[in-house]
């Protein structure tokens, strides 16, 4: 197999938007490729940090052919021009376009490392070109093995489960928050966001309506629109209101680049009333909610400074995580490999004339030698063979 990748890593943006493939693009490009015999099977991939094509051609091409072809048809399809795609593209080649792609579907060649939604976009884009029939066995064995270990990186480790951006972190704690309230019940809650219309505040925002917690959003009057995130779950309040629904919330967040406090003392005691603990989370520096609040009997406070310390601990775990998906990708690898160099040589065998023993002996030997050294013996059975 092999693998042409524009991505994020090498592209800008206006470069990738060129090679960029809609759901019947890429349809049409394969099936263009496949009815002139430039490739036996293939999946176009295309999101909006990569456009790939994995491709499988006939044995009797060339390897250096094989490629030129494929980028010729691509040029002429996307309309751009040869030094362009040579410039910007990554090439892959047999171990190494198999190992690319069980990165990418494990999520460790995202901008997000870990993140799930690569592994559905991969899906879609194999299962759309499998359904039209661009695809051959040699693809299907490789793509379900790289799906396969996606779910055996993710079931086996927590690099996906263990967030680094301080607002999903922060929306962690609320919830945690919440349920140590409840002693460990499920509590739904209701939480301030003061700036959700900012970068921050509207990541806090959206993780803690993903979780089911009911969320008021603060904005200005001169806003207009909700800006950066708006959803109908979500109640806007005016920020010069904001003091009169502190009796209503389990927490408030602020998260704004305001010179002043967006909480101070006096009101909040005045607004506060003889309500239940509170926890507070101040995202801003300088800080935006007045220190003096947290002396106040059942207030919990968090600034950004804790979070950065979580978010650092988080990634020293990532790292080992990291560590360990990536002996699982090698493993899956090496595995996917000996199923291709088995079915080829079963291909080539003819089996009527082979005693049960022979199998058994082939299987044993797909358990204790690597997928380089299996291919080798059962290509020097081949040739030992006058019927292959």
């Amino acid at each position: 197999m092999f693998c042409i990748s524009i991505s994020f890593k090498k592209v800008p943006l206006d470069i990738r938007q060129q090679f960029a493939f809609s759901k019947e693009e890429a349809i049409a490009c394969l099936k263009e490729l496949k009815d002139h015999h430039v490739i036996s099977g293939g999946v176009v991939v295309s999101t909006c940090n990569r456009s790939e094509i994995y491709f499988t051609t006939e044995q009797q091409t060339e390897e250096n052919d094989k490629i030129e072809q494929v980028e010729r048809t691509l040029v002429e399809y996307k309309q751009v021009s040869l030094t362009l795609i040579r410039k910007f593209g990554m090439y892959y080649a047999d171990r190494k376009a198999i190992k690319h792609l069980f990165k990418v579907t494990c999520g460790l060649d995202s901008m997000v490392l870990g993140e799930d939604e690569i592994l559905h976009q991969v899906k879609e884009a194999y299962l759309s070109a499998n359904s039209e029939g661009y695809t051959n066995s040699e693809i299907n064995i490789i793509f379900q093995g790289a799906f396969n270990c996606a779910k055996l990186s993710k079931s086996s480790t927590r690099l996906s489960q263990t967030p680094l951006s301080i607002g999903t972190l922060t929306a962690n704690a609320i919830e945690e928050y919440l349920r140590s309230k409840k002693n460990g019940m499920q509590s739904v809650g209701k939480v301030l966001v003061i700036g959700a219309t900012g970068k921050i505040g509207s990541v806090v925002a959206k993780d803690l309506l993903a979780k089911g917690i009911k969320v008021l959003g603060t904005k200005r009057m001169h806003s207009g629109k909700e800006g950066i995130f708006f959803s109908d779950d979500m109640e806007w309040v005016d920020f010069k209101d904001r003091y009169q629904y502190i009796s209503q919330i389990d927490a408030v967040v602020s998260a704004t680049s305001s010179p002043h406090y967006t909480l101070t003392m006096e009101e909040f005691q005045l607004y506060r009333g003889d309500t239940e603990d509170k926890l507070l989370v101040d995202l801003a520096v300088p800080y935006d909610i007045d220190k003096e609040i947290c002396r106040l009997s059942g207030i919990t406070r968090y600034d950004v400074d804790y979070f950065k310390t979580v978010s650092k601990e988080n990634r020293n775990i990532r790292q080992g995580e990291l560590e360990k998906v990536q002996q699982i990708i090698e493993d899956c690898v090496e595995d996917v490999r000996k199923k291709l160099y088995l079915r080829e040589f079963k291909d080539k065998m003819r089996s009527e004339d082979k005693e049960e023993w022979f199998y058994k002996m082939t299987y044993y030997l797909k358990d204790v030698l690597d997928s380089e050294q299996f291919g080798d013996v059962l290509s020097r059975i081949c040739e030992k063979e006058k019927d292959c």
